[in-house]
């Protein structure tokens, strides 16, 4: 059961996470990657889909069938979690994305 708790957190984190970069980037905007600011908005559009893809499999690698509530209530707190987290974030914006 403790690998289906890790994995669903993984996976509820790494899900919300590439929201922001996808919707930016099919938006047509670039969104601070982790390892520094986009230069581009393709680039936020593939991690964004990057962080789906694992997400999918750290969701297919865990038993998450054998402990439903367990795996429901992991992937929730890791979306939740980091919810959380990326409403916290500071990073530099420009003029317009404020006024947006």
């Amino acid at each position: 059961m403790t690998s289906v708790i890790i994995l669903g957190l993984l996976a509820g984190f790494l899900f919300v996470g590439g929201l922001p970069h996808f919707i930016k980037g099919v938006m047509g905007k670039a969104y601070p990657m982790p390892f520094g600011q986009s230069e581009s908005a393709l680039k936020s559009v593939i991690w964004g889909w990057l962080n789906w893809v694992v997400a999918v499999l750290l969701w297919h690698v865990a038993p998450m069938a054998s402990h439903p509530r367990a795996a429901f209530a992991a992937v929730a707190g890791g979306v939740l979690v980091g919810g959380i987290l990326m409403s916290n974030m500071k990073y530099k914006t420009s003029k317009r994305d404020k006024e947006a």
